[in-house]
């Protein structure tokens, strides 16, 4: 592995564990470009192997048109535009990272995955439920700290802008796509 992308890779790590803000991500359009692409192709995926391959699409889309739009408007009412590449990328590339976390537990609670003995039980579906949902807190939390570093605000207007993003794509997504959604 390239040197550039091992550190990159590093970083991002290192942003999810919150010791990185998204000033230490390279500003670079292409980076935010191969980025987006990749978490596209990422859903894909994923949604072929859940058995949502034709929503997939879609749902990535919104996902990442919102995010995006979002960050841009919260960098642009700050008159901080001139971040909004490093800290796109930076969400983008956390958003992977934790779509990579969150994917074993998305197959374990499909209805299809391989049922044992234990799988059958409500104990593991109600488990696995209560780790997804700490996933996606920290997914919040997370951009609420590069959105925090990025807009130079209190952390808790940055949590508050983060849920609200997670609340509306939710609410979207619902009118968008119904129940699955």
């Amino acid at each position: 592995m390239p040197s550039s992308l091992s550190a990159f890779i590093k970083t991002v790590v290192e942003l999810c564990r919150f010791r990185r803000a998204p000033q230490d991500i390279p500003y670079s359009p292409r980076l935010l470009g191969v980025l987006l692409v990749a978490s596209t192709l990422f859903d894909l995926a994923v949604g072929a192997a859940t058995g949502d391959a034709e929503g997939a699409f879609a749902h990535s889309l919104l996902s990442s048109a919102l995010v995006l739009a979002l960050c841009w408007t919260a960098l642009a009412i700050r008159r901080l535009n001139h971040r909004y590449v490093q800290t796109a990328t930076a969400l983008v590339a956390c958003g992977l990272l934790i779509s990579l976390v969150q994917l074993p537990i998305a197959l374990l609670l499909q209805p299809s995955a391989p049922k044992t003995e234990a799988a059958s039980s409500l104990l593991l579906p109600f488990l696995l439920s209560w780790i997804a949902l700490g996933v996606l807190v920290w997914q919040i939390m997370i951009y609420a700290h590069i959105m925090r570093h990025a807009m130079e605000s209190r952390f808790g207007l940055a949590v508050a802008l983060t849920t609200s993003w997670v609340i509306g794509y939710l609410a979207l997504a619902r009118i968008l796509f119904g129940a699955q959604g």
